[in-house]
């Protein structure tokens, strides 16, 4: 004799245990588990998911000159979800025009086509504007381009204090509260400088300048920027060698295999949030797309950078010039480097990768990433996330974003789990993009 086994209604969980599960779990987990039914959605309303710790990739519009593809949004790709994309909100037209030159957590630096700098959230469209600057005002250098500019950006997502760094001519910055750009003076000279990095534990700002140059610091922890003696650090320079084999015979050879198949090459710094160590990173591309990284620290004593074999547990933005930890956090791969080109405005998604220090091997991004939009620019960022609730209805075979006034697929979603005229605020939301489908 058979017993029926009574069917699970998952509607009638208990809320409590519903907010237990999904409190563990990401931001993009939990955007689903409110649309699966009204009872879900109800006990997750005030469910805040765990904090983000992986980054996630950012594709920027392309500027077409006649706005033919109409597409003022950008494409997000979250690496837990290796199989989708994302798409951010409208972020209009003069968003498309303007160049990000930093980032930090959901917010990017952008610089306009008149050369002025403004801070924007393209996951809530929350903007603030920035003083005029010089290369505004004034003439700037004709042979500076945008993705040349030189910046660094910190914001609170709370208070949204920030300090912005950027060179126009010479270091200036600008912080909350401010009304102007104020000279960052330096005992040393000026130089070319290279990058910018701030790192908001000590306060402190590091500058590259051009290679043989010491790295410069300046500490902002009070009213005006103080500078450090650069005496703490060795010059920051281009080894090659060091990708050579020590064996003089071998050294030899492969110095002659390394010239005939050299591309292109970059110099970074970095400083991890960990130990607060600065890193000196050089890669190569080589022919057949062969790519090469070096990482280094500074020998406390000696004042010399030396070749490091691992991160440990740490990973690498190259972007935004940071480690993160990286241990035991599914989506982020320790001892890794994340890399999206050689240069701002990268829109080869050969350069666009995931270098793992281990086995050296480059792991590429899913197509899918790549065949969803066209893209002049990408970058790695460290999203702070709202877990704010999104009011849907059904459109045939779109769903209406009552809040956003657009429309997204929702083809084949079944009635039941969406949410119908829900009227909550929502000041964020993330559609996933029905790839190769110009409706999404």
């Amino acid at each position: 004799m058979t017993q029926n086994k009574k069917k699970v209604n998952w509607s009638e969980l208990c809320p409590e245990l519903v907010q237990c599960v999904f409190e563990r779990l990401s931001f993009t987990n939990l955007k689903r588990g409110r649309s699966v039914c009204s009872s879900w959605r109800t006990a997750l309303r005030g469910c805040v998911p765990k904090r983000n710790q992986i980054p996630w990739l950012l594709l920027f519009p392309q500027n077409d000159n006649n706005n033919e593809n109409n597409n003022t949004s950008c494409v997000l790709f979250v690496p837990e979800d290796r199989d989708k994309t994302y798409k951010t909100r409208d972020l209009g037209a003069y968003f498309v025009k303007s160049s990000c030159v930093a980032t930090y957590g959901s917010w990017l630096l952008m610089l306009d086509t008149l050369w002025n700098l403004y801070i924007i959230n393209p996951l809530t469209g929350e903007r603030i504007e920035l003083p005029t600057t010089d290369y505004a005002q004034y003439e700037r250098p004709s042979d500076i381009k945008p993705q040349d500019l030189v910046a660094c950006l910190w914001i609170d997502d709370i208070s949204k204090d920030y300090l912005v760094a950027c060179v126009m001519g010479y270091p200036v910055f600008t912080k909350k509260g401010n009304h102007s750009w104020r000279r960052i003076s330096s005992r040393y000279g000026e130089g070319r400088y290279k990058q910018m990095v701030y790192e908001p534990t000590s306060q402190q700002l590091y500058v590259r300048r051009y290679y043989n140059y010491p790295v410069k610091v300046w500490s902002f922890s009070g009213d005006d920027p103080q500078q450090v003696s650069e005496d703490n650090y060795p010059p920051v320079e281009y080894a090659f060698w060091d990708f050579l084999s020590k064996d003089k015979e071998l050294h030899l050879k492969e110095e002659e295999f390394y010239v005939k198949e050299y591309v292109d090459s970059r110099l970074y710094i970095a400083v991890s949030t960990v130990s607060g160590q600065v890193l000196k990173v050089v890669n190569v591309l080589q022919k057949f797309k062969r790519w090469r990284f070096l990482v280094y620290k500074m020998h406390p004593v000696e004042l010399t950078w030396e070749v490091v074999d691992s991160l440990g547990d740490e990973a690498l933005i190259l972007d935004m010039g940071i480690t993160v930890v990286a241990k035991d956090i599914p989506g982020i791969k320790r001892n890794s480097i994340y890399f999206s080109g050689l240069d701002n405005g990268s829109t080869n998604p050969d350069h666009i990768f995931v270098f793992d220090l281990t086995t050296h091997e480059i792991e590429p991004l899913p197509q899918c990433v790549f065949s969803s939009v066209r893209f002049s620019d990408a970058r790695w960022f460290f999203p702070g996330l709202d877990p704010s609730v999104v009011s849907l209805t059904i459109l045939c075979d779109e769903a209406l974003i009552l809040d956003m006034g657009i429309t997204v697929v929702a083809k084949d979603i079944p009635p039941a789990r969406l949410n119908l005229c829900l009227n909550v605020f929502s000041p964020l939301f993330i559609s996933p993009m029905l790839v190769g489908s110009s409706r999404a």
